[in-house]
């Protein structure tokens, strides 16, 4: 009988704890995935007091009050220009101090860019940017669709090829040694060298979206491949 009501009591402490950690916010997490799923979410909603939960605490009023601003900003552009009921979160990459979300709604993609800190907590304003890039990644992606599916996969998750997704390489050790390997291709491997195929700007547009791939939640990922190496692979480049 005391067994049962100290096993009572802990549950009772651990459903307290998980309560608390969710009144506090989805920025506590440390996933910045999670955060830009919940960022889209409060879009979807509508409901701006919720980007409250995204400010850090440290955060004086007017610079609160700034972001909330920035907030009502991209929350007011993206309704207008996406179909809330199908936007989802593409991606998020993170690059010198700053977050960006990619999202899509079936036929655009759009980026938001914000600062977090070590925590993963938005820190600064966060704006729609990058509309041109965002441009790219679809046309990249239409490119990908029809030269680079049927060896790596649907979202560049590996197939007959390697996984383009993760962070091991077998050729590659730059950003220029990517764009080099699908130009000229790789002898001794299936590679082809898509400089028979593609334009350059061709060629460009279906690396920036496969950049902006990178270390996207995969399904099924290929196994690993080559050495793990941590490689500064930019989209805006």
């Amino acid at each position: 009988m005391i067994k049962n009501k100290k096993g009572a009591v802990r549950n009772f402490i651990f459903l307290m704890l998980l309560f608390i950690n969710t009144y506090n916010g989805t920025a506590q997490t440390g996933s910045l995935f999670e955060l830009g799923e919940n960022l889209i979410d409060i879009v979807k909603s509508g409901n701006s007091d919720k980007a409250v939960d995204f400010i850090d605490d440290k955060l004086d009023l007017d610079q609160k009050a700034q972001i909330m601003e920035s907030f009502l900003t991209v929350n007011d552009q993206l309704t207008a220009s996406m179909k809330q009921d199908k936007l989802q979160l593409f991606n998020v990459i993170k690059e010198n101090g700053n977050v960006y979300f990619i999202v899509f709604d079936g036929n655009k993609f759009k980026i938001i860019k914000g600062k977090v800190n070590n925590d993963n907590r938005i820190i600064d304003h966060f704006t729609i940017v990058y509309n041109k890039v965002a441009n790219l990644i679809k046309q990249g992606s239409q490119i990908y669709k029809k030269r680079c599916y049927s060896c790596h996969g649907k979202f560049a998750q590996g197939g007959i090829g390697p996984n383009l997704t993760d962070n091991y390489w077998m050729y590659i050790n730059s950003d220029q040694d990517l764009y080099d390997v699908v130009y000229n291709g790789k002898k001794g491997t299936m590679m082809l060298a898509f400089k028979n195929y593609l334009k350059p700007d061709e060629l460009k547009t279906v690396l920036i979206y496969i950049k902006a791939l990178q270390n996207k939640k995969q399904k099924k990922p290929k196994q690993k491949e080559g050495k793990m190496k941590n490689i500064k692979l930019s989209i805006f480049n």
